[in-house]
């Protein structure tokens, strides 16, 4: 009987994981170019039933990663907010960590001048540096993620190339989530950029996260967790039945 617990367990432990990724994907549905987390995928496997042992059903799970499908766009109008058309990232340099991946595209000038989104983390330009803008009266990034301003003190009409965003297509080496959130190659490095990609300004990349979806996911997992605990409940009451028949006098 400890055989059905300790399956039923396992797959209770499966379960609990896959509703905190159910829960974070939920809570980061609003939030801009986030790309929603897999589920850790798990099926039933017989052992080996040499020599007429009885088979034991395992819980057998699959790591889960994330979904690299782009999310909807809405415009915005302004400047400074890009989305990436299609697949792609800008490489960036979080606030702590490597630098990573990111589709994130609601972009602030900091108060030290250099670009950053609106989580703190610094956009960087193809020599993988920090761009920092000067004051301007007028700024605009083109599709090839090229930032021109008119200098505040300049004559108007006057242009200057600050720089160029670094992004890139993805890469060869599988791609996926960190404990920080943002994307590396599997071994924890970034592709080079190629800046083939192209950017839209003014618009916005929302969470690829749908709703209804997650919350379904969620209630199927809740039932299944219920399914669980119930068996447990039947496996003692079979056990204990079975030591009271143990214990009557022949």
């Amino acid at each position: 009987m400890d055989r059905s617990i300790y399956t039923a367990l396992n797959s209770m432990n499966i379960l609990r994981d896959n509703k905190s990724v159910t829960a974070q994907n939920l809570a980061n549905i609003n939030v801009t170019g986030f790309q929603k987390d897999i589920q850790i995928n798990f099926e039933s496997v017989y052992l080996d039933r040499d020599k007429g042992i009885d088979p034991r059903v395992m819980a057998l799970q699959d790591i889960g990663g994330f979904d690299p499908s782009p999310g909807p766009t809405q415009p915005t109008g302004a400047s400074l907010d890009l989305a990436i058309d299609g697949s792609g990232y800008f490489i960036v340099k979080p606030v702590s960590g490597k630098l990573a991946l990111s589709r994130r595209g609601d972009l602030t000038v900091s108060a030290d001048g250099t670009l950053r989104d609106g989580t703190g983390t610094q956009l960087l330009s193809v020599d993988l540096e920090p761009i920092t803008i000067p004051p301007y009266r007028k700024i605009s990034i083109s599709g090839d993620g090229i930032i021109n301003i008119e200098p505040l003190n300049a004559p108007e009409g006057q242009i200057v190339r600050v720089g160029q965003l670094a992004t890139t297509t993805g890469s060869e080496v599988p791609l996926a989530k960190s404990t920080d959130g943002f994307v590396r190659t599997i071994n924890g490095t970034i592709p080079e950029p190629d800046n083939r990609i192209r950017l839209l300004s003014g618009f916005l990349e929302g969470s690829n996260v749908k709703s209804v979806d997650e919350l379904v996911t969620g209630i199927d997992q809740s039932r299944a967790y219920e399914i669980n605990v119930k068996f447990i409940s039947t496996a003692r009451e079979i056990d204990e039945a079975s030591a009271s028949l143990m214990r009557m006098p022949s």
